[in-house]
This record gives structure tokens, C-alpha cells and sequence, in this order.
């Protein structure tokens, strides 16, 4: 390009040039910088002035690697926007506009405050200048030409990887556990080049397949995160932190190539007018590419569905609405607390919240908003270990009929037990299905019905089916593949673990806390005999066979055992009290049976190891009580009671409206 009008020198001081490169993504050689460097210090060495020296020439260099001209909003342009407010230079020089801006507003809007500020732009490639009448036109055409190749190089860049795909070709991140090779080895000259093929990386195989089976036994995804940092297993190579996260562990579990097949294009890439940047978004279900591969295929179909069926029960919906429409949007999903999402209000069913700062404690959420008329309240120091303190003494009454229940599980083994009768059941449902596959086939023959309808039931039986089959596979290769029973003193030393992580109360406890429990802790209120105080206590149920090793617990849960000797293995009622009982409704019964005996107060005091006074207080409720016929002091409440202590009834909420008075 020769310059119409040629650089001048300004008589009082140098010329100030910036010479401004930028390189996109899609093009990764930094070697493209220095070509536009050299290419712009050429043109402007042979449109300066013969005599113009060295000194009297400023060159200011900005480079921009590896981001998009479309992006209004990037580092080294606002450079430039701060040097034109600025007038820190005369020139700007870049080798063509569209290292500038690729977006036609927002590349007029550059030009245009440059030409305004005084400041000439030059861009050699694109002929223009704008010391020239006609560099608008220019710039409008180069603008124009620059987005047409932008739209062919997308097109085909969408081409080559539909090729590949039907090719075979590895698409995408490489998933964990995985490994690439090229299939055009490296030598000494060139690197491996593409196309690129997956195959299953065996030292990680069976840890991915622990993480299905982890799941699918319902391990909370957090704790399968903090048991894959613990071991150190490796994440994607574009991962930014080492540890495993819950939505780590959640995103590995959702990709269907670990059961054989591939999906290409779930989401696409589309960019936003207004910013230039691009975002990704979900793609529409025809537009979605998916091809079997079994050669990459780590667990069952079974294993696979069984895991995602548990995380779709921890969803609060199966098909949420996405981004800021999602109902949890911004609501933390587990705060990770050993009672989170566990411990709920016996009266309404709301979430008991935890509040205080010094001692801590319990609240239902829905008393703040006076929906719930339980205002009850429990420390977290008590509840905690109280509730844990519950749970460790029914599991460890498992270890008075160890011998026994070890011995029912080996006569279950011995005769096929779970694995035959299960076995069984799902021959019987894969002849069901096959049946009713063929008269869905012949009802389409026939034209039977409306045909989207019928072939969305064949499809779904049809799967169905395979599931079952699936199962079928995994039965057999554990029937081939029996694991030794434990011995009645393994079992009590997998008992005593448990019994430890449990003592300590640390997120280890908190998983099998989860796995024991047979729905939510309810914190039920609860008033004392004779009083207007109300405390709370825990009702909930544990399932023990959940805490027994894998092989025995299958056995007996296949087999519907839920006794052995009388010790109840399933739903095990458990009332704990959530708070630290005075003496005297602690010993009111123990005292009034002592005194219908003769015994004077002073005996009774030091027999029980209490007052004189205070035997004398329990007695008389212990009276009271047997006139009522009562043995707990505590009496269950289904309705508030007229008169709470510290329930106080504060001004402008509870007195101030009926709305109020009819919520409590």
C-alpha cells in the first residue's frame, strides 16, 4: 500500500506510532505477532521521511495472543482506548482492521473516536487510511469481507468435524480415564498429528467404576469427591484445582461414554452481538450427534442408570429450567454439616436451621416467618453427639447376633439366596417385556393406534429391556465372581470402624449417617409434665442392614430378612432427647415408686443421690404423673400450647395481625 498522503515528522518533537497485534484462538502461533510486527516496522520505514533518524520515531508495541477480535471488551484494546483519550499517539498502525475489531460497530466506533481525537490509523492490508475521504468505505468493505471469511472458516471448521466424527475420531476434552493416540506418530522433525483415537487408560478403570458403584449405593457425590482427593486420582488437564468436587464427581457420572456411548454437540457455542464474546448453550435434541463405541466402555448399562437414577433422586426436579430460571438458583444445595438437609421440624416438615454464633443451635426456618408456631430450639453440642451417640449404640447391637446373622447369610449362599432369586425375577420381567415388544411390533404393523405414540412405548420397553439384560450380565459375573463371606470377626471389626468414624463426628461421619438413616431426623417438640417449658426431641429410624459389609448386607436385603433374634435390622424407631433433662422429671417416677414404699424424702434423696428437696419435688410429680397415668414426663405436642416459656411473642409480628394468629 503507498500512502496517498505520506507521515510527517512534527517539527517540536517525534513521531509517536503504536503498532497494535493480535493473533485469535483459533490460529495459536505466537509466531503470528512477530509477523505482524515486522510486516508494520516495514511499512513504516518506507513511508517515513528520507531524513527522518532513529530518535525521531516512538514505537509503542501492544500485542493480544490467543483472544478473538469479535470481543469488544479485552485487555490490550482498552490499551488502545485509553491511549486515544489520551492522544498519546499520532499513528496507529495495525497490519489489517480486523486485528482491530472483527464486529462492524465496534470497529466504526474505534475509527471514528481515533479520527476525532486526531489520531491517523493505517491499516496496510486493508488499503486504508484515514487521512484518505473514502477510508469509510474502505473500512466498511475490509469489515464486510472480514465477517464472510469469518462465516466460511466456521462452516468449515463444522465440516471437519463431522468427518472425523463419522470417522471414529476422539471429539472433545479427553474424558477421565481415557488415553489419545494419534494416529500419525511424532518423529523428530514434526509432532503427532491427527486425526486422534480414544481408548480406555486400564490403570484408571477401576477406580471410575467404583465411582458408579459408590454412587449408585447412595454415597452423597461430596464424599465421593473427598475420597477421589484423597487418593490423589487425577482430574481433566484443564481443570484448575486438584480437589474433586460434588459437580466434578456429578459430570463424570452424566457422560453416557462409560457405558459405550459418545455425544457430540450437547451444547454450541453462540456469540452474543452486543459484547462480541460467545457463550456456551444448550443445543437442540436433533441437533445432538451420538454413536455407539463399546471398545470405550467401563461399567453396565445397569451400573450406569442405577448411579444417575440416584443423583435424579437428589434433584429437586428431573428437567429444571436451566441458568437464572432455575428454581436454586443462587441456594447453597449442601452446606456439608453433619445434620444438613437431615434435619427437619417435626410439626411443618421445614428445614431446623442453625443460628447463634457463641453456643449454636436449632431452629425451624419456618418460625422466623411465623408459619410454624414451633419455636423450640437444641444446641448443635447436644444434638450432635446425642444423635450420633444413638445411632453407634443400635449398630453395635448387631455384634450380639453376629454369629447368627453370619450364619444365615452363608445358608443363603449355599442354597443361591439373593443372587438366584433375583436372578429369577428378572428372567420373569425380561419375558414380560419381549411380549410386549412384539405386540407393540405387530400393533405399528397393523396400524394399530397412533404410530408416535406406539414407537415411543417400543422404544422405551425396548430399553427397558436392556437394562434388564444388562443386570442379567452383571448377576452372572458375580455369581461366577462370589465374594468370600466375611467371618463373624471381620464383621465385628468393620462394626467397631464404623463405631469410630461415627464417634468422631467429622464428614466421614456425616456419610454414614446418611447411608444408615431411613428418611430425615424430625425434631418433635415435646412439654414437661406439670410445666410450661418445651424441649425437643430427635425421632427418626436407621436402617441397620446399611452399615453391614457389602456380601451380607445384599444377602439379607435380597432375602427380606428385617429380624434376626428379635433384633430389628429395618426401620429401627430411635427417640433420643435433644436436651439435658433436670432431676427432678428425670427421677419423678423412680422417686414417687420409693415413697409409696414408706421410704422418707431424706432416703429417697440419698438413695437416687439428689436433695431432700428435690426427692420431695420428684415425688410429687411422680404422683401426679400415675394419676394420669403417665411413665414419660414428657408429653408430645400436636397443637401450641397456650403458655410457652421463653416463647416470647414479639411486637409488630405475633400480636400484630391475625394473619399471624392464624399461621401459628
Amino acid at each position: 500500500m503507498n500512502l496517498r498522503e505520506p507521515l510527517a515528522i512534527p517539527a517540536d518533537r517525534p513521531i509517536d506510532v503504536l503498532i497494535h497485534t493480535r493473533y485469535s484462538t483459533d490460529e495459536q502461533s505466537q509466531s503470528s505477532i512477530d509477523g505482524q510486527i515486522n510486516s508494520c516496522q516495514r511499512f513504516l520505514t518506507a513511508n517515513l521521511p528520507r531524513e527522518c533518524r532513529p530518535e525521531q520515531v516512538n514505537v509503542e508495541i501492544i500485542r493480544e495472543p490467543e483472544i478473538s477480535g469479535e470481543i469488544a471488551d479485552r485487555p490490550g484494546i482498552n490499551q488502545v482506548w485509553a491511549g486515544i483519550r489520551d492522544h498519546r499517539w499520532d499513528v496507529i498502525l495495525a497490519e489489517e482492521s480486523s486485528r482491530l475489531y472483527r464486529h462492524m460497530t465496534f470497529a466504526s466506533q474505534f475509527f471514528d473516536t481515533a479520527v476525532d481525537a486526531g489520531i491517523r490509523v493505517i491499516c496496510p492490508t486493508d488499503y486504508i487510511d484515514t487521512a484518505d475521504e473514502d477510508w469509510p468505505e474502505r473500512l466498511h468493505s475490509a469489515l464486510g469481507h472480514h465477517g464472510r471469511a469469518n462465516h466460511f472458516t466456521r462452516n468449515r471448521i463444522k465440516r471437519a468435524q463431522e468427518s472425523r466424527w463419522l470417522s471414529g475420531a476422539a471429539m472433545g476434552p479427553l474424558a477421565i480415564g481415557y488415553k489419545r493416540r494419534p494416529s500419525i506418530p511424532a518423529t523428530a522433525g514434526q509432532p503427532a498429528r491427527g486425526p486422534f483415537f480414544d481408548s480406555i487408560d486400564e490403570e484408571f478403570k477401576a477406580v471410575i467404576v467404583e465411582i458408579f458403584e459408590r454412587t449408585a449405593n447412595d454415597e452423597p457425590p461430596w464424599a465421593v469427591a473427598d475420597w477421589l482427593t484423597s487418593i490423589k486420582f487425577p482430574k481433566a488437564k484443564n481443570s484448575q484445582k486438584p480437589e474433586w468436587t460434588a459437580g466434578n464427581v456429578i459430570s463424570l457420572l452424566r457422560r453416557p461414554i462409560y457405558r459405550g456411548e459418545e455425544v457430540f454437540r450437547t451444547k454450541y457455542s453462540k456469540r452474543e452481538l452486543r459484547t462480541g464474546r460467545s457463550k456456551l448453550v444448550w443445543n437442540a435434541k436433533n441437533a445432538v450427534l451420538t454413536r455407539k463405541s463399546e471398545h470405550l466402555r467401563m461399567v453396565s448399562d445397569w451400573l450406569w442408570y442405577r448411579a444417575n437414577t440416584v443423583i435424579d433422586r437428589r434433584c429437586t426436579r428431573l428437567h429444571p429450567k436451566r441458568g437464572a430460571e432455575h428454581p436454586l438458583t443462587g441456594k447453597p444445595r449442601d452446606s456439608r454439616k453433619l445434620l444438613s438437609t437431615l434435619f427437619v421440624c417435626g410439626i411443618c416438615g421445614g428445614p431446623m436451621h442453625a443460628e447463634g454464633r457463641n453456643e449454636g443451635g436449632y431452629r425451624c426456618a419456618n418460625s422466623k416467618r411465623y408459619t410454624c408456631w414451633n419455636r423450640a430450639t437444641c444446641l448443635r453440642a447436644q444434638a450432635h453427639p446425642t444423635i450420633l451417640r444413638q445411632v453407634v449404640d443400635a449398630l453395635m447391637s448387631v455384634t450380639g447376633v453376629s454369629d447368627l446373622l453370619v450364619a444365615r447369610v452363608q445358608e443363603l449362599h449355599a442354597t443361591g439366596g439373593d443372587i438366584a432369586a433375583e436372578r429369577r425375577s428378572l428372567e420373569s420381567e425380561a419375558r414380560k417385556l419381549t411380549t410386549s415388544i412384539e405386540n407393540i411390533g405387530l400393533a405399528i404393523e397393523r396400524g394399530a393406534g397412533s404410530i408416535d405414540s406406539l414407537a415411543e412405548r417400543l422404544a422405551g420397553r425396548e430399553r427397558e429391556l436392556k437394562l434388564v439384560r444388562s443386570r442379567l450380565e452383571e448377576l452372572a459375573s458375580r455369581e461366577s465372581q462370589r465374594a468370600e463371606l466375611p467371618s463373624p470377626e471381620a464383621l465385628l471389626g468393620h462394626l467397631e470402624s464404623l463405631r469410630v468414624d461415627l464417634i468422631a463426628g467429622d464428614r466421614r461421619a456425616a456419610i454414614i449417617l446418611r447411608s444408615l438413616l431411613h428418611g430425615p431426623i424430625r425434631a418433635v417438640p415435646y412439654q414437661q409434665f406439670g410445666s410450661d417449658k418445651v424441649v425437643l426431641r430427635a425421632e427418626f429410624e436407621v436402617t441397620l442392614t446399611s452399615g453391614l459389609p457389602t456380601t451380607i448386607a445384599e444377602s439379607i436385603r435380597q432375602d427380606g430378612v428385617e429380624a434376626v433374634d428379635g433384633l430389628t435390622l429395618v426401620r429401627r424407631p430411635i427417640v433420643a432427647d435433644l436436651f439435658e433433662m433436670s432431676a427432678v422429671p428425670r427421677h419423678a417416677v423412680e422417686a414417687h415408686a420409693l415413697q409409696e414404699t414408706g421410704m422418707s424424702l431424706s432416703k429417697i434423696g440419698t438413695a437416687i443421690g439428689i436433695s431432700k428437696r428435690l426427692a420431695g419435688l420428684a415425688a410429687q410429680v411422680g404422683a401426679a404423673m400415675a394419676a394420669r397415668g403417665l411413665t414419660d414426663p414428657f408429653v408430645r405436642l400436636t397443637e401450641r400450647p397456650e403458655k410457652v416459656s421463653r416463647w416470647s411473642r414479639k411486637r409488630g409480628h405475633w400480636d400484630a395481625g391475625d394473619e399471624h394468629r392464624q399461621a401459628s
